[in-house]
């Protein structure tokens, strides 16, 4: 079975036993491994469409970590890339693809409420400069210009 709710991230898991004995195993899955059982998948399906398109996607990773997997972060960059080509040429079945491996990003109001939580500015020589703190810690979910947004907004009054 397959989990894909924790910020794009994605977990396979099994269930052995029954009732209050039973075990969950997880197993994290990074997306460049996704895209290729995706592959794999789609062959024995017969779904040329997803087949040909989760190649791409592939080779896009392949050509960035010359052939080697990729860490999720750089995945991200790169499906992200993919999606505005994607929307430029208004491809409902590519962006829905994508859209399977990209994290959900945070609201505004969420950022807001983390950073207030969890931001010192008074370690900072300017408050923006937690901008790079927080996207480090925060990756993909943060996206740096939403980021600057609110602790603009957080600063100014």
């Amino acid at each position: 079975m397959r989990d894909t709710s924790h910020g794009g991230r994605y977990f396979d898991y099994q269930v052995t036993g029954d009732g209050p004995s039973c075990t969950l195993v997880l197993m994290s899955t990074t997306i460049y491994d996704q895209i290729k059982k995706d592959i794999i998948e789609a062959m024995k399906r017969g779904d040329t469409a997803t087949r040909d398109y989760a190649r791409v996607v592939k080779a896009e990773f392949d050509r960035k970590g010359d052939g080697r997997p990729i860490e999720d972060a750089d995945a991200v960059k790169i499906l992200k890339a993919l999606r505005v080509t994607a929307e430029e040429n208004k491809n409902a079945f590519e962006i829905e693809y994508l859209d399977r491996y990209l994290p959900k990003e945070m609201s505004e109001e969420e950022l807001e409420a983390w950073i207030r939580a969890n931001v010192d500015f008074s370690k900072f020589k300017v408050p923006l400069a937690a901008v790079g703190a927080v996207t480090k810690a925060l990756g993909p979910v943060a996206p740096g210009e939403r980021v600057r947004k609110v602790i603009e907004k957080i600063t100014a009054g």
